[in-house]
């Protein structure tokens, strides 16, 4: 946790997950795309028993973390898969709810990616995929320091490809799923780019004020690291 805290922050998206939860029916099944250690769901078995989580990861070693991280919880609320985003080997309308946190962001065909989880989603079910934001005092900083900021394209050495949160994404959802796309802006005093960690670490006071900091009006929308779409297959 300690790890994952440096990447993610935990108090942010432990509230994230509560808040979807909400949303999945009574012993729903919910869909984890590049779900990699699972560490969202560690809780589950206490906010929501009734509830089964299916956790996909490309990367295999991914899961092997998350099988030890998780525990007694493996096939029991939660299920492990080795397995692509953008060729999914599933039954039509099957899942209750989809989740996803930057991993679409690092496929270069989202369209066919979203198409793909859109097929597998039940009638009523919700999408929630989480990004990195577009921040214009981050992507200055970096270019005073002669560093690249990528917002569509390849980052270290055509390595990995980043495409973080943008309208064209939103329109594509709205195109598909036919429903009103939801937007939330989180993550504000989490910032690992600038060296402000200490927020992301399980049960930080600091990480506790930026959970409320959460929003969907847009407020200081550029000061938020992470940048979400939420939406509802009619």
């Amino acid at each position: 946790m300690k790890k994952i805290s440096k990447s993610h922050s935990i108090p942010v998206m432990d509230k994230e997950i509560s808040s979807f939860l909400k949303c999945i029916p009574h012993n729903g099944v919910i869909l984890d795309i590049g779900g990699c250690w699972g560490w969202h769901w560690r809780n589950v078995h206490i906010i929501r028993p009734d509830v089964s989580v299916v956790i996909l990861d490309f990367v295999r070693p991914n899961l092997m973390h998350a099988k030890t991280l998780l525990g007694d919880l493996i096939n029991k609320n939660i299920c492990l898969i080795h397995g692509d985003a953008t060729n999914l080997q599933f039954s039509s309308e099957l899942f209750d709810g989809i989740w996803t946190v930057q991993c679409l962001q690092h496929i270069e065909n989202f369209d066919s990616a979203i198409f793909e989880l859109y097929k597998v989603m039940k009638p009523g079910a919700i999408f929630a995929n989480y990004s990195l934001n577009i921040q214009p005092q981050v992507r200055f900083l970096k270019k005073l320091l002669r560093k690249t900021y990528v917002t569509n394209g390849y980052m270290m050495d055509g390595q990995l490809w980043l495409s973080r949160a943008s309208a064209k994404q939103k329109l594509h959802l709205e195109k598909i799923f036919q429903n009103i796309v939801d937007e939330r802006w989180s993550e504000y005093l989490f910032s690992p780019a600038l060296g402000l960690d200490s927020p992301g670490k399980e049960n930080h006071w600091l990480g506790r004020l930026d959970a409320k900091l959460t929003n969907n009006n847009g407020f200081m929308r550029w000061f938020a690291r992470q940048h979400s779409f939420h939406v509802i297959k009619k």
